[in-house]
């Protein structure tokens, strides 16, 4: 997995921030299109769909590197210190 190296605390913070902000209003917006346009099964529907997904899938991967670097939750393959 590709890693978001941020060096200074206030800008992980802030990613960590936007991402969940990010990732909750694409949430929010893809149950509104669904809710709204129950039926509409077209192919640009299904685009704006996936796209949606997708960028709530981004928003969690810029809290999750936020995190990483920060040092709340290890990064995958990272050894821990002092165990």
């Amino acid at each position: 997995m590709m890693r978001l190296l941020v060096r200074s605390r206030s800008g992980n913070l802030v990613l960590a921030i936007l991402g969940g902000i990010y990732t909750v209003s694409a949430l929010c917006v893809l149950a509104w299109f669904v809710v709204d346009m129950w039926l509409a099964d077209g192919t640009i529907d299904r685009l704006l769909q996936f796209a949606l997904v997708a960028a709530g899938a981004c928003g969690v991967w810029f809290v999750v590197n936020a995190l990483a670097n920060l040092g709340i939750r290890p990064h995958p393959g990272q050894q821990q210190r002092g165990a």
